[in-house]
């Protein structure tokens, strides 16, 4: 429901000044100087009108406590609660849970409190849920290892989808209950907690305890990382479009030498390194609107354990130059990293320059020269498996 907009509400806001931090990007890494002596720093995400803010700011003292509020409305509210208490330690930002990283320095809190979020309950809308992984994710980057994060909703289906959220982001689940007032109230509640705990609705509440991240397959951390396309192995039923793809460049059908056809396809497709498994080779397709725009193909663990080899990677001809290549393989350092790998390496023919300069430009570098497996020459290039850019 939308809150009803306050009367004389930039008034009310200035007479919680004290509280209200206006450009909190300035506060970044120095939120320790509002209270030096603080054991620890908890951080709420969509506080509401404050009733569970200023609870636990009071019933923590000791504990530097910075509230995150998109509606002013709401806020206003929320501080004016905590200025009557006359708590110091509490503060407010007028920002989005979206922008975290940009108000907080990284391990600069300790504790963070997820409280009735919107459920966005439709599928398309999933990636805006607060619990959502890339969501779980973003929050890494200012908690501290080992820090917590405190979730409660009375809405169901959130909970059951959240659980499966927090360990795919790297949080060690406990506390795990659907019925946290089953016994009697427990904890400090909100506003809105109190209402539905009353009418009978159970609610939901877990901890997640930050810890190291989780290998996420290759194929998943690049469609994380790019979800504009489909992207999928190939099956038989794809063969006939990835044909088509492999025709429209006619450069590199040149370089190849080979007349194409389906059953040569089928070969290279089937085709593995020296001493592989099956299970280490990956030919995908990155589809958008249905059509192929290109394909790749890899194997993990090879020609050592922690390396990912590419063995092709090739733009429909019609968007060659366009920077689609450079889009979809930037994406591939951090997949790889995520995956468990250290660094990625390919072979480059010779009398390829063109290729030669685009995967210098994504910052692989000559490591030695080889020679293919049909004999003809090729540099041998490498760059680092990395985190992504924060």
């Amino acid at each position: 429901m939308r809150m009803r907009k306050k009367k004389n509400l930039d008034t009310r806001m200035e007479a919680c000044a004290a509280l209200w931090v206006k450009d909190p990007m300035q506060m970044r890494g120095r939120w320790r100087e509002k209270k030096p002596d603080a054991q620890r720093l908890r951080l709420e995400l969509g506080c509401g009108k404050g009733r569970f803010t200023a609870e636990t700011a009071a019933a923590h003292r000791s504990d530097l406590y910075v509230a995150v509020e998109r509606v002013p409305d709401a806020m206003v509210i929320a501080m004016e609660r905590c200025r009557e208490l006359g708590l110091t330690n509490v503060f407010f930002i007028d920002g989005d849970a979206a922008a975290l990283d940009h108000y907080f320095a990284p391990d600069e809190v300790d504790l963070l409190y997820i409280n009735f979020c919107d459920p966005w309950p439709s599928v398309k809308h999933a990636r805006r849920r607060l619990t959502a992984e890339p969501f779980l994710r973003g929050y890494r980057k200012v908690l501290r290892d080992g820090g917590r994060i405190e979730f409660k909703t009375d809405n169901h289906d959130l909970f059951e989808w959240s659980l499966f959220q927090f360990p795919k982001a790297g949080y060690e689940l406990s506390e795990v209950t659907r019925d946290l007032h089953a016994n009697g109230v427990q904890g400090i509640m909100t506003d809105y907690e109190e209402k539905f705990h009353s009418l009978g609705t159970p609610i939901n509440r877990c901890v997640g305890t930050k810890v190291e991240l989780p290998d996420v397959p290759v194929l998943e951390g690049l469609r994380r990382r790019l979800p504009e396309w489909d992207i999928r192995e190939v099956q038989e039923e794809d063969l006939e479009a990835v044909f088509t793809l492999l025709q429209s460049a006619p450069d590199y059908l040149a370089l190849d030498g080979r007349r194409p056809d389906l059953d040569r396809l089928r070969e290279d497709l089937a085709a593995l390194p020296p001493r592989c498994a099956r299970s280490q080779k990956h030919d995908v397709v990155f589809w958008r609107d249905g059509k192929p725009e290109a394909v790749l193909d890899w194997v993990e663990g090879y020609p050592r354990e922690q390396t990912l080899w590419i063995g092709l990677f090739l733009v429909d001809g019609s968007l060659q130059g366009k920077g689609l290549g450079k889009r979809l393989m930037s994406a591939l350092p951090g997949a790889a990293y995520d995956g468990g790998m250290d660094r990625i390496r390919l072979a480059c023919r010779k009398d390829n320059e063109a290729g030669h300069r685009f995967w210098g430009a994504l910052g692989f570098q000559d490591l030695r020269d080889g020679q293919s497996a049909d004999g003809k020459a090729v540099w041998i290039l490498e760059r680092l498996a990395a985190k992504d850019e924060k």
